[in-house]
């Protein structure tokens, strides 16, 4: 694909109107985010059981860390939109106006290519690409970004230089005889005389000669194709960025964690080239393939699956199926399918029935969601550390894979905003067999800067049994709605059983309008290992426990 740095910098014909309504559709759409990332900062504050002190110390930093955020991205627009209101570009807090009624219409592709130079500017001159602004860019306004054309533009600077100089030539006599200097707030432009080059493109040449330009995509952790150089997993692998090797950063938890790798779902290296990545955590396996199988239903961004406890993971998944098949859960089906009200009978279920089920998954169910809690521990140092590179990670993960990424976000969630306010974009979990501890999940929602989904299923009986009988818990997230705002609380009564969650998690993600879908089939074709009929559930109510 050739540089057209035309895909990235602002329409060269727009009017002072035009300018002004860009910049004020941007503004507004920022102040919106920005207040609604405020709000769950809040929230987090009044459920935290820390002390006054270190709630307030906390909730400080968050919100310096997100108006300095803000501030930078409006400076970014301000700049680009020609500075529509002269060289002091306004401040944004909680009292500017969020209301877009007022404003003309914008064609998409203008906003578009605006969008395009703001976050050009924005990634080569901080070094990062912020979660917050991704999620910002993609989920707040009426166009996106075009990522493919910026990584282009990142991996072929030189042509880039030399497109905008070929366009300076144009138009130096004209803005020569106006006496004009157009420059760029806050970066150097003494080797380029007068700042013609900046100014006709819309400032995007002063990143494209200045120093280490070259080297921004691997700050950002962008190596080519798919995986970069994690792609042969955390045991060989050298940090994304830092000098730290992630073998390092494991080996603290070596002891507890045999089995752990970042493997990539697809090689093929296939697909548009965008700068975020994306992990994917499997629940439970039938196979070792089923790491990155489920997965597969994802295009566009740097797919990666995490590979933890795979033998034990299968040991999960023929205990499931197992236990499916006896005679108990069978009862438990059978009531189901006879409308029996779910909660009544989880009441009034026989403890013998308990204590059989129990006596079948208990080894491999207690085993899994320990060793789970475990490997969240890593991801989350692993995150903390930007194992993936200054870029916005997107987790997705169904029954235990849930309960790690959980378990991640809980650590990182921890640490200090500053440190973690830019990490991760989404987070899609399904049937998760965690508590929905409004405290654990207040702060997860602070800190994930787009959308934080929890899929469960009311009628997942299997979910149920085993909840009740290892924890003696009615409020699992796989099964209830999570009361915290922001969290997008999906109900799919359509599973029936945890084991489905494997086999239509691209269907899930889709109903949830999780990005990145191909347009594929995407139900597995698994047999449904406890499919009964009426007159099969009369037959085993009949025989009782």
């Amino acid at each position: 694909m050739a540089v057209a740095l035309q895909k990235i910098a602002p329409p060269p014909d727009l009017t002072y109107s035009d300018q002004e309504a860009l910049f004020q559709y941007f503004y507004r759409r920022l102040a919106a985010y920005r207040n609604t990332a405020e709000l769950y900062a809040l929230a987090e504050n009044q459920l935290s059981a820390l002390s006054d002190e270190k709630k307030q110390r906390r909730k400080e930093e968050f919100s310096k860390d997100l108006n300095e955020w803000a501030q930078e991205l409006v400076d970014k627009a301000y700049m680009v939109c020609g500075q529509p209101d002269g060289d002091e570009c306004p401040e944004l807090d909680e009292f500017a106006d969020t209301s877009i009624g007022d404003l003309p219409h914008i064609p998409p592709e203008r906003l578009s290519t605006v969008l395009n130079a703001v976050l050009f500017l924005s990634i080569t001159t901080t070094k990062r690409y912020s979660a917050r602004t991704r999620s910002f860019l993609f989920t707040n306004m009426d166009a996106a970004p075009d990522e493919e054309s910026i990584v282009n533009t990142l991996k072929h600077p030189d042509e880039a230089l030399q497109e905008a100089q070929q366009k300076a030539e144009a138009s130096t006599k004209d803005h020569a005889s106006k006496g004009k200097t157009l420059r760029i707030a806050g970066m150097g432009l003494a080797a380029i005389a007068g700042g013609v080059l900046v100014g006709v493109t819309g400032g995007l040449a002063a990143p494209l000669i200045g120093a280490g330009m070259t080297s921004i995509l691997g700050f950002l952790g962008v190596g080519g194709t798919a995986a970069g150089c994690i792609a042969s997993g955390l045991a060989g692998s050298s940090a994304i960025y830092g000098a730290q090797s992630t073998a390092t950063m494991v080996q603290r938890h070596t002891r507890e964690i045999q089995d752990l790798a970042i493997v990539p779902v697809s090689s093929d290296g296939k697909g548009d080239e965008t700068l975020g990545v994306r992990l994917c955590i499997s629940g439970w396996l039938s196979s070792e393939a089923d790491v990155t199988a489920p997965w597969t239903v994802f295009g566009g961004d740097d797919t990666l699956a995490l590979q933890w406890e795979v033998k034990a993971l299968e040991e999960l998944s023929d205990a499931l199926y197992t236990l499916i098949k006896t005679h108990a859960m069978k009862y438990v089906r059978a009531e189901i399918i006879r409308r029996t009200v779910f909660a009544s009978l989880m009441a009034s279920l026989a403890p013998i029935a308990l204590l059989k089920i129990g006596q079948i998954i208990d080894n491999p169910w207690m085993n899994t969601k320990a060793l789970a809690l475990k490997a969240g521990a890593v991801l989350g140092d692993l995150l903390s550390k930007r194992v993936f590179g200054n870029r916005p990670v997107t987790l997705i993960g169904y029954s235990f894979g849930s309960l790690v990424i959980l378990e991640a976000l809980k650590r990182v969630a921890s640490l200090p905003p500053s440190e973690t306010s830019h990490l991760i974009q989404d987070v899609f979990l399904f049937g998760t067999p965690a508590s929905t501890d409004p405290t654990v999940w207040s702060s997860v929602r602070r800190l994930v800067t787009g959308r934080l989904v929890n899929g469960y299923a009311s009628n997942d009986y299997v979910l149920a049994i085993l909840s009740r009988a290892s924890d003696v818990s009615w409020k699992v997230a796989g099964l209830h709605a999570v009361d915290v705002q922001g969290v997008e609380n999906v109900h799919f009564e359509e599973i029936d059983g945890h084991t489905k969650w494997r086999e239509r998690i691209g269907q899930c993600l889709r109903a949830v309008g999780a990005p990145g879908i191909k347009e594929v089939d995407v139900q597995m074709s698994v047999v449904d290992e406890d499919k009964m009929t009426e007159e099969e559930a009369e037959e085993v109510l009949a025989k009782g426990l």
